[in-house]
């Protein structure tokens, strides 16, 4: 469940084609101490699971995979590299 309240303003910093879709690297501001692999994290209102996660010399990332379905019914442009995105964290058992 999301709360509706974006919590940061990511970027879309990179693209890799897979098989059956692309995996995006989003540059952000959390910690990615603090997010675990399987996590949820809405990225302009799509629900995505973050795959990997790490810091290089441009700050904090981390990855989703996005189906080629999910990308067809998107925003058309939505997944291009530099693009922001509004990112909201999943709530957590306890969080109001």
């Amino acid at each position: 469940m999301f709360t509706g309240i974006i919590s940061d303003v990511g970027r879309i910093a990179s693209s890799t084609k897979l098989d059956q879709g692309v995996r995006f690297r989003i540059d952000t501001v959390y910690d990615p101490a603090g997010i675990d692999i399987g996590a949820s994290i809405a990225c302009s209102g799509v629900c995505l699971t973050v795959t990997e996660r790490g810091t290089d010399a441009d700050g904090p990332w981390f990855a989703v995979d996005v189906s080629g379905e999910t990308i067809a019914r998107t925003v058309p442009g939505m997944w291009k590299e530099g693009r922001p995105l509004n990112l909201e964290r999943a709530l957590k058992i306890g969080d109001e």
